[in-house]
């Protein structure tokens, strides 16, 4: 065992406070070492295992602080070499570079999260690994250990395994398997959808693959674009059909790690950059990170690529519109049709007196006999009460049909009128009931079927105002309690 001086840069401790913001985030600079140790290694085979250790008092049930271990097959480091981190972390020249999870200013990070860290590493198989001990209480006197042969962790195949020793209290409820899963799955979303190694957590079961980010939508542009000297850019963007809050294009830089979304940037805080009907992502490993690495260098790289976004926005707000328009009329249309259905069943409930149809009883499947069923007795319509006329038979009407029009001067007030020459009901789609209405499916259903009772009894009663309202009111309670299932599939 031997002690080593921690000599960390000017403000390498002000730059972790803006790199390290969250939980989260200081966890993420563990898992950013791990990527770059597989990418310096060139491992085809990479892989990152996360394991979260919890344990629990034996008469409560309250969770103790969590161990978590970020095990990896990377390039590992030899006792001379981890020696040489924590004596160099975030020296001023490196603190410049900084890109991803180098330069040892991340393994401060766990300070943040845990009272102290493992650094269990070796450069080779079947070689002595050794062991990096970090402890908070030891930050001020900038003391670490650099361990032989650690009675607590030890390693024979290359790579390296950090273990977070005694999760802090107060940090252990945002460090769930779900919240690492999906931080992660962000973050890394670009190396993981292509493969550049694998990502795999576990508590107290088996493994679960750590999924990239799935993009929403439509695809709406998927290509490479040059910068010029060898240098290039891929993007891959959705259009979404409406606004999503958590929509967003990132951007990622070297090695497909997550700089920040591209509306963080100021010059990308407009349309179609900042319209949340837009996701996905911008990746150019040649952009340098920020010291903080919240942001970009804004180099001659930044500025080939910003000049090739820019020339894309035109396109961008065009197919955003497209995606829109198209998914409007399919959405109005499948409303539609559901109504229209409705409409049919409701004739029939009322030409039964009130009582459904039963249901067929389903046939198996895959049996060749079907057996005989007993025969039901016929639905009987409900009796009416002494004195109370007869309903008349319910004519089959025309069922629902909708078209969205721009009313004439004459008819802008009102919510819709009967085309009596095509045999249409056309709804105002510009009236305030409308345009409140359509944004959600349910509510814009039930208005549709309004507007159908409203011009049926228009042709029966329109004549007779107290009448027509009488019966609209009357059909609409009779609707209510249906309605129910039709509106259970929108």
């Amino acid at each position: 065992m031997a002690e080593v001086k921690l000599q960390t840069g000017t403000g390498v401790f002000e730059v972790l406070a803006h790199v390290c913001r969250s939980p989260l985030e200081a966890f993420r600079q563990f898992v950013e070492n791990s990527a770059d140790a597989i990418e310096q290694a060139a491992e085809k085979e990479g892989f990152i295992r996360i394991t979260l250790e919890r344990k629990k008092a034996p008469d409560s049930r309250e969770s103790l602080p969590v161990n978590i271990s970020v095990q990896d097959n990377g390039i590992g480091m030899s006792q001379d070499k981890a020696r040489q981190v924590v004596q160099t972390i975030g020296d001023s020249e490196k603190l410049n570079l900084v890109l991803r999870g180098e330069k040892g200013i991340g393994l401060l990070a766990f300070a943040q999260i845990a009272t102290e860290l493992h650094l269990c590493t070796t450069p080779a198989a079947d070689t002595s690994s050794v062991c990096l001990v970090l402890k908070k209480e030891w930050l001020r006197s900038g003391l670490a250990q650099i361990v032989e042969q650690c009675p607590l962790h030890s390693r024979s195949k290359r790579g390296t395994t950090a273990y977070l020793m005694d999760i802090l209290p107060a940090v252990a409820s945002q460090l769930t398997k779900s919240r690492i899963k999906e931080c992660l799955g962000r973050e890394f979303a670009n190396d993981l959808r292509h493969n550049m190694y694998s990502m795999l957590i576990r508590d107290d079961n088996r493994y679960e693959p750590i999924e990239p980010q799935r993009f929403r939508g439509i695809s709406a542009l998927t290509t490479t674009i040059s910068l010029g000297s060898h240098r290039y850019a891929s993007l891959e963007l959705y259009a979404l059909p409406m606004e999503v809050p958590d929509a967003a294009v990132s951007l990622y830089g070297r090695g497909g790690t997550r700089v920040c979304h591209l509306i963080d940037i100021e010059e990308f805080k407009k349309r179609p950059w900042s319209d949340q009907r837009l996701e996905g992502y911008v990746r150019c490993d040649w952009l340098k990170r920020t010291a903080d690495k919240t942001a970009v260098v804004q180099d001659e790289i930044y500025f080939a690529l910003a000049r090739e976004l820019h020339a894309m926005e035109p396109r961008l707000e065009e197919q955003l519109q497209t995606v829109a328009r198209e998914y409007e009329v399919q959405r109005m249309d499948q409303i539609v049709r559901r109504v229209d259905t409705f409409i049919s069943r409701f004739l029939r409930y009322l030409e039964s007196g009130g009582v459904l149809p039963e249901p067929r009883p389903a046939l198996a499947a895959q049996s060749s006999v079907v057996e005989e069923q007993p025969t039901a007795p016929p639905t009987q319509p409900k009796p009416r009460a002494a004195g109370q006329p007869a309903r008349p038979r319910t004519p089959h009407v025309p069922l629902l049909r909708v078209e969205l029009s721009s009313p004439t001067e004459q008819m802008a007030p009102y919510r819709s009128w009967y085309d009596t020459d095509t045999g249409v009901i056309r709804i105002n789609r510009e009236h305030t009931n409308f345009l409140k209405a359509e944004r959600d499916n349910r509510q814009c259903a039930w208005y549709l079927f309004n507007i159908w009772v409203k011009e049926r009894l228009l042709a029966e009663y329109g004549s007779d105002a107290a009448k027509l309202a009488d019966e609209m009111v009357g059909l609409l309670t009779e609707a209510e309690p249906l309605f129910g299932q039709l509106l259970a599939r929108l």
